[in-house]
Order: C-alpha cells, then sequence, then structure tokens
C-alpha cells in the first residue's frame, strides 16, 4: 500500500471511532433517562397500590 493510501485509511479509522464514541454515550445517556422515568412510574404505581392497601386495612378496622 502507498503512504497515502495508509493515512487515508488512519484518518477514517480515527473519525469512525470518534462516531462510535458519540454513539455510545447518547446510547448510554438516552438508557439512562429511559431507567429513571421507568423506575419513578413503577415507585408511582407502588405508593398508590400500598395507600390503597392502607385505606382497606383501615376501613377494614372501622378507623375510618
Amino acid at each position: 500500500m502507498s503512504d497515502n493510501l495508509k493515512n487515508d485509511l488512519m484518518a477514517i479509522n480515527e473519525r469512525l471511532d470518534k462516531l462510535e464514541e458519540k454513539l455510545e454515550e447518547s446510547h448510554g445517556e438516552f438508557s439512562q433517562q429511559t431507567g429513571k422515568t421507568l423506575g419513578r412510574d413503577i415507585g408511582i404505581l407502588y405508593g398508590i397500590i400500598i395507600a390503597l392497601l392502607f385505606i382497606i386495612i383501615m376501613l377494614k378496622f372501622h378507623i375510618i
């Protein structure tokens, strides 16, 4: 291979590595944000279920 072709291939590989790194970082941030949203939603559902159970228990013992 000629030196010019090797230099071009090295430059292309460097650009591809930078692009891959940016893509992985973006995917990681997206996954983290999705996890936070999902965790919040599950927490809200658990809170509602516990509150309903608490109300049912209080009604059963004629507290309210």
